[in-house]
């Protein structure tokens, strides 16, 4: 029973811990505060809308993620319980807040959360400052927040890629450049760096190209790599045989040695005994080394009496 609890709390653990690794991709892409003739909802009606990107490369659920306008939500004194009553919580149970790869998802922000999942309990001011935050499940973690200034009629604030910069930059769109859904693009740049790309590759000529050189430059690698790979094994087996029979042969011509002059030889042939004594006989001729006694002697000068008794004893004061 234990283990079943246990197994349980590792696998919620598991689970909680990739949802927040994943959030952390959610961004804040574009707002709409004041839309009188563009993105209408379910129902048919025009209101301010908050849209969220997914800006990995994997599915990312928003589901029970919070969305704000209170800045007291990043106070971080507030309980939890006391920070969730001042957001906007995403329910679950709807397929459309599954986000896949650079999807992105609308939030109509008109204080009617009735209406059905992409509604919010919260409304947008058009007429001043508009402080937006996404918070994580837990209600504690701040995914990203913007602060949008008043817009126009049908004027959005979307966050876009400046290739200049290289980083994201938020400008005010007009109402032909607004793009609910799909990447924002506006005053000549893009969303991102992706759809940079798109935009100078648009038939994926270049693309098909590097991932072809890749391919085959990994494949070129792998070939040189197993050649190199197995010259070297050929050449270190031969190296082993090439070993093996100089040991071999030496072995064969000590037992053959043997045989014929006899164990006192040892294997070893009556020429090289020969020149060992040869070499012998020239180095005591030729008196190649001194003449050593192998006895040390030493003779004193004279006596220190270091180690007389006398020395020892403490003199008489006179």
């Amino acid at each position: 029973m234990n283990k079943r609890f246990l197994g349980f709390f590792v696998g919620l653990f598991v689970v909680a811990s990739l949802f927040g690794q994943g959030a952390r991709y959610l961004k804040i892409s574009e707002v709409v505060t004041n839309n009188t003739n563009g993105l209408i909802d379910e129902y048919g009606r025009r209101g301010a809308w908050i849209e969220i990107a997914n800006t990995s490369w994997s599915t990312v659920d928003i589901r029970s993620c919070y969305l704000t306008t209170d800045r007291a939500a990043l106070n971080k004194d507030l309980t939890v319980p006391e920070r969730v009553k001042l957001m906007s919580l995403v329910p679950k149970g709807d397929a459309r807040t599954a986000l896949e790869a650079q999807q992105r998802i609308v939030f109509f922000a008109d204080g009617q959360t009735n209406l059905g999942t992409l509604h919010t309990n919260f409304e947008l001011d058009p007429e001043r400052e508009n402080f937006i935050a996404l918070f994580d499940g837990n209600g504690v973690t701040l995914i990203d927040s913007i602060v949008v200034p008043p817009l126009a009629e049908n004027q959005s604030y979307a966050r876009l890629f400046d290739a200049d910069e290289d980083a994201s930059v938020w400008k005010v769109l007009e109402e032909g450049e607004v793009t609910p859904g799909f990447p924002n693009r506006g005053q000549g740049m893009t969303a991102d760096k992706v759809a940079e790309f798109k935009e100078k590759d648009p038939y994926g000529i270049a693309m098909a190209v590097m991932a072809m050189g890749i391919v085959f430059g990994c494949l070129a690698f792998l070939y040189v790599f197993f050649r190199v790979f197995g010259l070297v094994v050929v050449y270190m087996s031969k190296l082993s045989r090439v070993r093996a029979i100089r040991r071999i042969r030496e072995s064969a011509h000590k037992v053959a040695v043997i045989a014929k002059e006899g164990t006192d030889s040892r294997g070893v042939d009556m020429e090289t005994y020969m020149a060992v004594i040869g070499m012998a006989l020239h180095e005591y001729e030729n008196d190649v080394h001194d003449v050593e006694s192998n006895v040390l002697t030493i003779h004193p000068d004279e006596h220190t009496e270091w180690n007389a008794k006398d020395n020892a004893m403490r003199e008489w004061p006179k």
